[in-house]
Parts: structure tokens; C-alpha cells; sequence
């Protein structure tokens, strides 16, 4: 049974030249994933200004207050957004059958730093946003926002961190060992 199940794996994943062989439904689950990562780099910031430049009730009538509203939305907006466009890079490797590539493996790290960037600017960016709508009204406000949403982004992060610095590794060991060879 442990031979048959190492042959199906072998003979769906077999390398050749340092390329997995993947199913087409494996890179076309790659490649979707590497759009939508692309569509939510772009989606989520845009819309945030859509967000508050048209629907911020709470602010009509109060242009900077808008201003001061998206640039704190994009406060942790951006790093994720940047990361996101990071994970495309790692999932078109992926995609290609090279998940061992270097570049590949760097966007994956650079996906997770831009999350936990994200999670630590989410905090600030919250207190920056209420300091701003009570700097008029009387006492000012600071609030700090821990929500389990950060946490576990944060934590999240730490994982995929921990990944890719593992499928760094394996790529270095990998690279030497084809030296031997």
C-alpha cells in the first residue's frame, strides 16, 4: 500500500530539472489563486477611497477629514497590498512547477512581511483615524484596536514566514546536494 501510494505521488509530482510536473487542475488552482491575489491587491485600497470619498457619512461636508480618513485606511492597506502581489509572483511559480525557485520563495516572504506589517499598522492606523475625528470636538481621543482579526493575521504571518524560511533552506539543501551529483 506505502509503495502504490509513493508511486501515485511520484508519477503526479515527478521532477524533471528541478520542474514538478503538476496537473493541469493543480496549475489552473495556482493560477487563480495568483489572480485573485493580483484582483485584492488592487481591490481592497481602491475600495477604501471609493469607501470614504462617496459613502463616509459620518464625514460629509469634511474634505480633510476624507483626506486624513483614506490615507489612514491605506496606512495598512498598502503592505498588504504589496505582499498580495508578492504571493502572485510565489503562485505563478507554483503554478510553473517551481516551487523551490528562489523568487518564488522570496514573494512568499514577502507576502508575510507585508501581513504582519499590515497587522501592526492596523492598530495605529485606527488610533490616528479617531485622534483626527475628535481633534474638533472638544477632548481628543486615542484608541487602541487589538481585534482577534490583527492577532490572527499576525499570526498568520508568522506561519507563512516560517515556511518560506523552511523552503529556503530545503531549496539551499537541495542546491547542494545537486552538486554532488
Amino acid at each position: 500500500m506505502k509503495n502504490a501510494m509513493a508511486s501515485a505521488v511520484s508519477h503526479d509530482l515527478h521532477s524533471v530539472s528541478g520542474t514538478l510536473v503538476l496537473s493541469s487542475r493543480a496549475r489552473t488552482a495556482f493560477g487563480a489563486l495568483a489572480s485573485i491575489a493580483a484582483c485584492l491587491a488592487v481591490l481592497l485600497p481602491g475600495l477604501a477611497i471609493g469607501y470614504w470619498l462617496f459613502d463616509g457619512a459620518p464625514l460629509a461636508g469634511k474634505y480633510l477629514m476624507r483626506v486624513v480618513a483614506i490615507l489612514t485606511a491605506l496606512l495598512h492597506l498598502l503592505p498588504l497590498s504589496w505582499g498580495l502581489l508578492r504571493l502572485r509572483v510565489c503562485l505563478k511559480r507554483f503554478s510553473a512547477g517551481r516551487p523551490f525557485d528562489v523568487e518564488g520563495i522570496a514573494g512568499l516572504r514577502d507576502f508575510a512581511l507585508g501581513a504582519v506589517l499590515s497587522a501592526v499598522a492596523k492598530p495605529v492606523a485606527s488610533m490616528l483615524l479617531m485622534l483626527a475625528l475628535s481633534w474638533e470636538a472638544g477632548p481628543k481621543r486615542i484608541v487602541i484596536e487589538i481585534s482577534s482579526e490583527v492577532m490572527i493575521l499576525a499570526l498568520f504571518a508568522g506561519v507563512v514566514a516560517a515556511l518560506a524560511w523552511a523552503m529556503q533552506k530545503a531549496a539551499q539543501l537541495a542546491e547542494e546536494n545537486s552538486q554532488f551529483v
